[in-house]
C-alpha cells in the first residue's frame, strides 16, 4: 500500500469531519434557541386570546413536529453548510476506503476526527470539562496514528 498518497486524504477526512461537528452542534443549538423563543411567544399570544385553558390547542403527534423542526433547520446556513462539508468528507472517506487498507484507514480517520473536533470546539469557546485531559487525549491519538502508519 502506498501511504504517501493516502496521508493527505486521511488528514483531510479527519479534519473535515472533526472541524464541522462543532459547527453543526452550534448551528442546531442556535436553531433550538430560536424555535423555543418562537414557541414561547406563540404560546403567550394564544393564551392571551383564549381565557379558557381547555380550548388551547395541543399538537396531537409531537414526533411529526420534531421531524418537521429538524427538516426546517436546514433553512439556516449555519446548519446546512457544515452538514454539506461533512458529507463531502464522507464521500472522500468512501473513496479512501476503496483504495487503502481498511483496518488502518477507519481508526485513523475516526481518531483524527476526534482530535480535530476537540481542538475546533476549544477554539470556538465551547467548555471543556478538563482541558489538560483533552490535550493529553489528542496527543495520545496523534501518537497512536503515527504508530499505526509506521507499522
Amino acid at each position: 500500500m502506498s501511504w504517501g498518497k493516502d496521508i493527505p486524504s486521511l488528514l483531510l477526512v479527519g479534519a473535515v469531519w472533526g472541524c464541522t461537528n462543532p459547527f453543526l452542534r452550534r448551528g442546531m443549538a442556535d436553531d433550538d434557541n430560536t424555535t423555543k423563543a418562537t414557541e414561547h411567544s406563540s404560546k403567550t399570544q394564544s393564551e392571551s386570546k383564549t381565557n379558557d385553558s381547555k380550548h388551547m390547542t395541543t399538537e396531537t403527534h409531537p414526533e411529526k413536529g420534531h421531524v418537521l423542526q429538524s427538516l426546517l433547520s436546514f433553512r439556516r446556513i449555519s446548519v446546512w453548510l457544515p452538514y454539506a462539508l461533512n458529507q463531502s468528507g464522507s464521500l472522500l472517506y468512501y473513496r479512501l476506503l476503496a483504495t487503502s487498507d481498511l483496518s488502518l484507514a477507519v481508526p485513523i480517520c475516526n481518531a483524527l476526527a476526534l482530535a480535530f473536533g476537540s481542538v475546533t470546539a476549544w477554539f470556538l469557546g465551547e467548555s471543556v470539562d478538563n482541558p489538560m485531559r483533552a490535550m493529553c487525549g489528542c496527543a495520545l491519538i496523534s501518537v497512536g496514528v503515527i504508530i499505526c502508519m509506521m507499522s
